[in-house]
Order: structure tokens, then sequence, then C-alpha cells
């Protein structure tokens, strides 16, 4: 994949929503980054994910560091990202399965973001969905989809990965799910 279908994100977790709205805020005004996601998080944190090039996503987890402090629960830079990670972060996601699914579940975000990479960058999938905790506790998760053997090489990817931090949670295939399960499913992705 050439570099200009990649890009490099800062993602970090505030212990709190206040703090981690303020301290966005200033990230942006201090950074040339741009905002993927900006979220509250169960329990009462805050998750902010910036794209940019690698030195002002280093300054934009600078200043969350010196002006968080305490409150920052975690803070990286991920480089060279896949754009489709960034836009499935960002909530832009295909409307429909391709085929099969897959169902991948992780503890810690960053490493979740870099599988999802590995899993992108391997095989011709989609994102159905992408969820970094928000109302589902400490679980993250994404959703893919594709013909079967780009979705299972995609998820053994992933998983290989995961696997490997001590991040893998579950992970499912379902080979051309019945349209009532992704009606539910859908929905219930909607509450989480």
């Amino acid at each position: 994949m050439n570099s200009e279908n990649k890009s490099n994100i800062a993602v970090i977790e505030f212990k709190s929503i206040s703090k981690g709205i303020a301290v966005t805020d200033e990230m942006l005004k201090s950074a040339e980054v741009n905002l993927v996601l900006a979220s509250t998080l169960c329990p009462g944190k805050y998750l902010t994910v910036l794209e940019g090039d690698v030195s002002a996503a280093e300054n934009a987890v600078r200043t969350a560091d010196r002006l968080g402090g305490r409150h920052v629960f975690s803070s990286e830079v991920i480089s060279g990202i896949n754009l489709e990670v960034i836009r499935a972060i960002g909530g832009k996601l295909a409307s429909a399965p391709l085929g099969s699914i897959g169902i991948i579940e992780g503890l810690q975000m960053s490493n979740l973001i870099s599988s999802a990479d590995r899993s992108v960058d391997s095989a011709d999938v989609e994102f159905l969905d992408f969820r970094l905790g928000k109302g589902c506790g400490v679980v993250s998760f994404f959703v893919i989809t594709g013909i079967l053997s780009s979705v299972e090489e995609a998820v053994e990817n992933a998983i290989s990965y995961l696997g490997k931090c001590g991040s893998l949670i579950a992970y499912k295939i379902i080979n051309n799910p019945d349209r009532q399960v992704i009606r539910w499913l859908r929905s219930s992705f909607n509450r989480c």
C-alpha cells in the first residue's frame, strides 16, 4: 500500500470527561491535526482520536500529557495507519455486509486499531462497525465484511497481532449471515 493511503493518529484516553473535552480543544489549537473521534466512554472517560503528520500527532500527545496530567489514562501515536481504518473510526462504514463478517474484540484501543490496520492491509475487506470502548466498558471491537476467504485472512492477521499483544478477547467469523441477524446486529450496535 502506498504512503498516500496512510496517515498517523494520536489516541488519548482521559479519566475525566470535562478534562478530556478541555484538553482536546487545546490539542486542536496547538497542533495541525484533524479530529477523527471525540467521545465519552463508560465509565466516565473521554476518548480523543486525532489525525495528522507524525510530528503534529506527537505534539498533540505532548500537549495532552502536559495539560491532562493525572487525568490522562493513556496516550499514544500510531503511525502509518490505513486511511480506511481512520475513516471507520470516524464513522464511515460499509452500509451492508459483502458476504461474510468477522467480529474482533480487544481490550486495548491502540492495539485494536493496529490490528484493524493489519486486517485491512492484508485483505479486501470493509468495516461494518468500529467501536472503541463506547458503551461497552473496556471492550472495543470492529466488524469487517467481504468474501469469506478475505474475511478469514483479515481476521487471522488481526487476531495474530492481538494475541501477541495480550489484547485479544474473542473473535468470530460468520459466513453469509442471515438477514435477520444483520438487522438485529446493526440495531444492537446503535445501542452500544
